[in-house]
């Protein structure tokens, strides 16, 4: 028999899907390979930026901290007794918490004070560049000034200074440096979170190096490369991509400008790194590909005599459900197999547990319209035997009827669950054509209290609606909460004369609805209004055990019937 592929088995069905999915995933695994190397591209460059930012913010710190210490030195009485021995004995003492050297020069870039030198001997002259451009800063703006790479005239080596002014008599009249060395800077660098292949230089104001994470002394002083610096010119922090190091090496940088200084910071990653990612990605992926391809055919294959086995479990499952019969084996490999027929469980289950559930409730309905029913013929009953012409008596059925009707209406509406007995009095208001205001919490009845409350608020409206004197006056029912308690007040409009009421069945229902079906104690009702309190018990259903309402009135009136016949 031919077949066409729907009807193929399972295990056919399988490698055709290995297939479909392999193919696209080649595409899709490309083009993520791209993303990803796009990302990891994007997420190197913002992590050499960051890293610039970061080691140029230390910088920073370290140069202000530095100059913090300077101009409390300069603070010192000394300096205005222009006693630089004794000055010189307190900068030794800063000495030993940082810097290389300190030392005082006049406006003539004179040394007057030097701790390389003691105290008496012939100080050098130094007229570096870098010095007289950082002393003449000092006296032309009186402010704190960083140097660029200079060459010490003592000791030969490479230095930066931090200068702040020396003020006599209000008068910027000296220099006070501290020397720092570049290994100071280049521990900084050392600090820093910087991976293997990365290099971190810092360039002072003349775009020379001044310190390097690596190769320090073989670069020092040297010029940035051209190609960076006039690119990096116009921003004070940004990237630089194309760029060859100072060894030839081709490098993506990134530079932030120091606030206290034009010095620069520059991180730079060789090409070869920011690159590798996709590399790496394209060879991996193919090597992957490549694998699956070779094994899915074989494993599908495999594998499909195994998932066979369970979908024939499943199938004969299927077809015990409803039967009652357990099936004689269960899916045992695949987890969405063993989830449906979990499901095909349960649903049997739900089916029986409805069928139980539909029963009861058919049950309960059949008691509430035999309850229903029994109020009902109650009512007609006592409404003709207390009526006198056939229209009263057709007017009070009727009106009597609604008030069930109504109950009925606004549980049908709920669900038969709790209902509101402020849209009980609103409906109440509006059928029987009185004006009724609700005070008081919201109440939330269930479904046993509404229509003993509906026919005493239907017997209390047509009273005051036939016998009022005040009708454009509303009637205010006001309702308050006193523990397990709630109170149940009907007030008349004021300055409206008591209002006539017999006692007839209209009387006697409004008790037998407030005192018999809900165990309530009417305190006063007369032609002045009603004043009730009725447990909350059995208004809300809070606390109450699980069985209907009409067998707790069941059992209450029989044991009541049996002790009065002892």
């Amino acid at each position: 028999m031919k077949l066409s592929i729907r009807t193929l088995p399972i295990r056919w069905h399988l490698l055709v899907f290995a297939v479909l999915i392999l193919v696209p995933q080649l595409l899709l695994g490309l083009g993520l390979g791209w993303w990803y190397a796009v990302a990891e591209h994007r997420r190197v460059e913002e992590g050499a930026v960051a890293l610039a930012a970061t080691v140029s913010s230390q910088l920073d710190r370290e140069l202000e901290a530095t100059k913090a210490a300077l101009q409390a030195l300069a603070a010192s009485p000394n300096v205005a007794a222009q006693d630089f021995g004794a000055l010189r004995e307190q900068a030794l003492e800063l000495l030993k918490l940082r810097g290389s050297m300190i030392s005082v020069r006049d406006r003539d870039h004179r040394q007057v004070m030097n701790t390389l030198v003691p105290t008496g001997e012939p100080l050098p002259v130094n007229r570096d560049p870098a010095v007289v451009a950082a002393d003449m800063r000092v006296f032309s703006t009186g402010e704190p000034t960083v140097s660029d790479l200079y060459t010490g005239a003592l000791t030969g080596g490479r230095y930066v200074l931090v200068n702040v002014p020396l003020r006599v008599e209000g008068e910027v009249r000296y220099a006070l440096n501290m020397a720092m060395a570049p290994e100071v800077i280049r521990g900084i660098l050392a600090n820093a979170p910087l991976p293997a292949a990365w290099t971190a230089t810092v360039l002072d104001g003349n775009d020379r190096v001044v310190a390097r994470s690596r190769d320090q002394e073989r670069y020092i002083g040297e010029l940035a490369p051209p190609s960076f610096t006039e690119r990096a010119a116009e921003f004070q922090s940004g990237v630089v991509d194309d760029v060859r190091a100072l060894d030839g090496t081709p490098v993506f940088t990134a530079y932030d400008t120091l606030e206290v200084t034009p010095w620069r910071v520059v991180v730079a990653v060789p090409r070869s790194v920011l690159n590798a990612p996709f590399r790496t990605l394209v060879l991996s992926l193919a090597a992957v590909i490549a694998l699956v391809l070779a094994t899915s055919v074989v494993l599908a294959r495999l594998y499909s005599l195994r998932l066979e086995h369970d979908v024939r479990a499943l199938q004969a499952l299927a077809a015990s459900t409803g039967t009652g019969r357990p099936a004689d084996r269960t899916p045992q490999t695949v987890s969405e197999l063993v989830t449906v027929a979990s499901a095909l469980r349960e649903a049997d289950a739900s089916l029986h547990e409805r069928n139980r559930h539909r029963d009861l409730l058919l049950a309960e309905l059949n008691h509430r319209v035999r309850n229903t029913l029994s109020v009902l013929r109650s009512v007609v009953e006592h409404t003709i035997r207390s009526s006198g012409d056939n229209a009263a008596l057709a007017s009070k059925t009727s009106g009597r009827i609604m008030a069930l009707s109504r109950a009925h209406d606004l549980l049908s509406h709920a669900e038969w669950s709790a209902t509101a007995l402020s849209e009980l009095v609103a409906r109440t208001a509006e059928q029987e054509r009185l004006t009724m205001l609700f005070e008081g919490p919201e109440i939330r009845m269930r479904a046993e209290a509404v229509v003993p409350l509906a026919q005493a608020l239907h017997e209390l409206a047509v009273n005051q609606r036939l016998h009022g004197q005040a009708r454009d006056q509303p009637v205010v029912l006001r309702v308050e909460k006193a523990g397990e308690h709630m109170h149940f007040h009907w007030i008349l409009p004021d300055g409206e004369d008591p209002l006539p009421w017999t006692s007839g069945f209209g009387l006697r229902l409004v008790r037998l609805c407030l005192e018999r079906q809900l165990f309530g104690r009417i305190e006063r009702l007369d032609a002045s209004g009603l004043y009730a309190t009725l447990p909350m018990a059995f208004v809300t259903g809070e606390g109450l055990r699980t069985e209907p309402f009409a067998a707790r009135w069941s059992e209450r009136t029989d044991a009541a019937a049996a002790s009065s016949k002892h």
